[in-house]
């Protein structure tokens, strides 16, 4: 069954470039609004980070499903004429630029209000559009370690790790898509809808950062012994979130007497004496491989799962039967792959625009004839 489109009807005009602007305004598109992206005659940069197909990485392919494409050159007349002409009939204007760059360009927010009474804004940065930091620039790994999610996301080593996926850009994204629709719906005057990198890695760590206000450091762990164990063959996570966990935990590894030894009797225990106890389960999981230990944790009532591939979760059943990510076409002319489908959504059917390739059509459609 096809999902509604909301927001049909819309145009987006898309100048961002990365990941984050990008993926705000390819979710506007996948709840039906017309995206047209402007790309500088090199192509955004993102293009060319990481491999894929026909030289356009993959990178490039899922933030950009389904949107239109031109070329544009904005630092001449004809490309800001362009530009401006679209961004005079657009619904939402997105960029990524440096705070002050569109602005210098003729396209800042003022200069797009002037021309457009009721457009909604979407700046997407840093560090924000405002403050002392608003003019350096910021990736995904940097806002990991700002924001405080480095120090909470420790290896078995000890060291501050980041996630190994741009997890702050694509949350970016989502709360850029979030503030447009709201501003959307809200209707009325235009509006300059700030979202940043900076905040957006904050706001997910939200509780944490209140953790840390009560406790005045961070507590090492809420739920010990949880965590990733070696197996015959992989690796099994373990978590716990009531007593009655720990005490299906050492049933299943074989030592139920340690659910009657008072060291490790509640979650503070088991904090206080973790190295003992890490050192008795350790050897133990190494016993089995992971999927007998995934089988008896089903039947036992221990939360976990086997540390999967992406390969492995893409051909879970549970993942097929749901459409979790099903083969579609990314790029036109048939080049498929999978794309994991959005949350309450149904797959998306809309390839990735080659560069240049709706340059000609839409500049027919929004400027004049004998102004192309």
């Amino acid at each position: 069954m096809q999902t509604a489109q909301p927001l049909s009807g819309k145009l987006v005009l898309d100048l961002s470039q990365g990941i984050a602007g990008p993926y705000a305004a390819r979710l506007l598109a996948e709840h039906g609004a017309r995206v047209i992206k402007v790309e500088p005659p090199v192509g955004d940069w993102v293009r060319k980070i990481g491999g894929g197909p026909k030289e356009t990485s993959v990178n490039f392919l899922y933030y950009n499903l389904g949107k239109e494409t031109i070329s544009l050159d904005l630092k001449t007349p004809e490309g800001l004429a362009a530009a401006r002409a679209i961004a005079a009939k657009a619904d939402v204007m997105v960029e990524s630029a440096r705070p002050g760059a569109t602005e210098r360009l003729g396209l800042g927010f003022n200069a797009v209000r002037e021309i457009n009474p009721s457009i909604v804004y979407l700046s997407v940065s840093g560090f924000g559009q405002t403050g002392p930091r608003g003019q350096d620039p910021m990736t995904d790994t940097v806002a990991q370690a700002y924001s405080g999610m480095m120090s909470v996301n420790h290896g078995m080593d000890g060291a501050p790790h980041k996630l190994g996926a741009t997890v702050v850009d694509s949350i970016t994204g989502l709360y850029g898509f979030q503030a447009v629709t709201m501003a959307l719906w809200h209707g009325g005057p235009a509006q300059h809808l700030d979202v940043s990198l900076m905040q957006s890695a904050a706001a997910i760590m939200g509780p944490k950062a209140m953790e840390f206000a009560h406790f005045g450091e961070m507590p090492a762990s809420i739920n010990p012994p949880a965590g990733s164990y070696r197996t015959a063959d992989g690796w099994i996570a373990i978590t716990l979130v009531r007593e009655s966990h720990f005490v299906a935990l050492c049933n299943m590894v074989g030592v139920p007497e340690l659910a009657e030894n008072p060291a490790y009797a509640t979650f503070p225990d088991r904090l206080e004496n973790l190295p003992a106890l890490l050192a008795i389960l350790k050897p133990l999981f190494l016993t089995r491989p992971t999927a007998e230990w995934e089988a008896m944790a089903a039947e036992m009532d221990v939360l976990a799962s086997a540390v999967n591939t992406f390969g492995d979760w893409m051909a879970d059943p549970q993942v097929v039967a749901t459409t979790g990510a099903p083969m579609t076409e990314v790029l036109a002319g048939g080049v498929m792959a999978p794309v994991v489908r959005t949350p309450g959504r149904v797959p998306f059917d809309r390839p990735a625009p080659d560069l240049d390739a709706d340059t000609a059509r839409v500049m027919s459609e929004f400027l004049p004839a004998g102004a192309q």
